[in-house]
């Protein structure tokens, strides 16, 4: 698929980073990512629903030697606050090895995010149907 390859990259965009899989019982965590945070940057999207601002923050990292993107709410729905992710990862410098995990504590589900070089670890909500765009949809 070249041709489709060709696109994305014209684009500027990388595989999605996928922290969880949409399944007919839920969303199902993908497991523990190990990554290397290289940038971040505001990208607007489609608002997808009323109040939405289209804004999104687009996280780009190394994943076994290949760069991926992870895009999530900017702020939290209907607050003018960053989102709990955007807090969470504001602490992380470009460079630096981390681990994301989306876990479940009753019936949300949150991303775990762990410094490597630290044992830090953070823990950002996710709301229901916006688990970031890393989620796969069978």
């Amino acid at each position: 698929m070249e041709q489709s390859k060709s696109v994305m990259q014209k684009a500027g965009l990388r595989p999605k980073l996928q922290l969880g899989r949409k399944t007919n019982k839920g969303v199902v965590s993908t497991g523990k990512h190990t990554v290397k945070v290289i940038e971040d940057k505001i990208v607007r999207r489609s608002p997808t629903e009323e109040g939405d601002d289209g804004l999104r923050m687009r996280y780009i990292v190394e994943e076994d030697g290949v760069e991926k993107q992870y895009d999530t709410r900017l702020r939290e729905r209907g607050g003018d606050q960053p989102s709990y992710f955007v807090q969470a990862m504001s602490e992380i410098e470009p460079g630096e090895v981390i681990t994301l995990e989306m876990k479940k504590a009753g019936i949300k589900n949150y991303i775990e995010i762990v410094r490597v070089s630290l044992g830090e670890v953070s823990e950002a909500a996710m709301e229901d149907d916006d688990a970031g765009d890393g989620v796969d949809i069978d």
